[in-house]
């Protein structure tokens, strides 16, 4: 709500300005930037890190608690599915959302599948992700949500209450745009996401998707794209400071490009 007021006030004010010729400098500072990713700093929270998925593109690290994991709701599918078909190894029961294919294209066994998009609202194409979860199962909380849904997420994460996110263990959200950063509305909207995330889960790991390079953005090179995987702050054994970052684990996303890497120094102490 606040943030959708300072978007209507500034929208007003440039408005008045406009007719005068003027406008407000809506530039983000790099100290702000800063400011924010540092909120994406991840920390050994007492699990070991495994990837789920593929080598490359649509392979993650997640903690190491897919004991306690029953269902996987994974919006955006795409053409990979590696991701939900190591979880049905392990017997997670997987739910698929997307309105771009077709059931038929699915290359996965034992699934359940809604041709729709995730949304803020309830309509013929799209699902809320409380709507979503509603009408799949009965209440749980042993749930991970895997969420690429190319910029969506910002307005499913707004549109969504702390009592559904906290139903899930594990987020895994790729974060889409993050070149624009040194745009005020894109800085806000962005922020506040994390922040609302943030209230109950806390950061286990960061990687840039390599797929669409670097971009200096208030002196600071950021990518297209970042894989940020949560965990549920009541599961945390304990939050200490990792010291090495890439992990191990990690992989580029699209192998014949150059890899990158996210800047150290604002996320490693």
């Amino acid at each position: 709500m606040m943030f959708k007021l300072k978007i209507i006030i500034l929208k007003s004010v440039n408005k008045i300005l406009n007719i005068f010729n003027l406008s407000l400098d809506l530039s983000i500072k790099k100290n702000k930037i800063i400011e924010t990713l540092r909120q994406l700093k991840p920390y050994d929270l007492g699990f070991e890190l495994i990837r789920i998925g593929p080598s490359n593109d649509g392979g993650y690290l997640i903690p190491n608690i897919l004991n306690q994991i029953q269902y996987c709701f994974s919006p955006g599918v795409g053409n990979k599915t590696g991701f939900e078909r190591d979880l049905t190894e392990k017997e997670i029961k997987i739910f698929l959302l997307d309105g771009t294919i077709d059931e038929e294209n699915i290359k996965l066994k034992n699934f359940n599948f809604i041709k729709k998009n995730l949304a803020s609202y309830n309509s013929e194409k799209t699902i809320t992700l409380e709507n979503w979860l509603k009408n799949s199962i009965n209440n749980n909380s042993n749930l991970l949500l895997q969420m690429d849904i190319e910029s969506s997420e910002y307005e499913v994460i707004h549109s969504t209450s702390q009592e559904c996110f906290k139903m899930f263990k594990i987020l895994v959200i790729e974060f889409h745009y993050i070149e624009k950063m040194n745009n005020y509305f894109f800085y806000e909207n962005f922020t506040s996401a994390i922040k609302k995330i943030l209230l109950n889960f806390e950061v286990a790991h960061i990687h840039p998707n390599n797929c669409g390079g670097l971009y200096p953005v208030s002196g600071i090179n950021l990518p297209n794209a970042l894989e940020v995987t949560f965990l549920r702050k009541d599961l945390c054994k304990y939050k200490k400071d990792i010291s090495e970052l890439p992990h191990k684990l990690d992989q580029k996303n699209v192998q014949n490009l150059p890899n990158i890497s996210f800047p150290k120094k604002i996320l490693i102490n």
